[in-house]
């Protein structure tokens, strides 16, 4: 799925989600139905490297999309550069309290594969 606001790749069980621009309902519809056809082991990365600015609504959204990965088992992070206006967003709303945080997808699909199948990008 690729549009100028949402794009997404899979790698076995996990979905990566690079969000833009749409809106915090579509969000949650898209990925919803997203993470129904994930394979195990389920994990989803929502990458919010593109976004300038986060709002409250997609805030909301996020805490809900939080929610859903815990009910259904899903293991899931997002994708939060360092030092602008959408981390400290991340921050101060107790987001990353509610979900772990990496600064670089890489980061995040590394720390969830098994031990003897971890790398790190050097």
């Amino acid at each position: 799925m690729r549009d100028d606001d949402i794009a997404s790749e899979r790698s076995g069980g996990a979905l990566v989600v690079e969000l833009g621009g749409t809106t915090a309902p579509r969000w949650a519809t898209i990925l919803e139905t997203a993470l129904g056809e994930l394979p195990w082991p389920r994990l989803l990365v929502v990458d919010l490297g593109r976004l300038d600015f986060l709002s409250a609504p997609a805030v909301h959204g996020l805490l809900d999309l939080v929610e859903l990965c815990r009910t259904g088992e899903v293991a899931g992070c997002l994708i939060v550069p360092a030092g602008g206006d959408v981390e400290r967003v991340v921050r101060l709303t107790g987001l990353a309290g509610q979900v772990p945080v990496f600064p670089h997808r890489l980061l995040a699909i590394a720390r969830y594969q098994p031990a003897e199948m971890r790398w790190l990008p050097c």
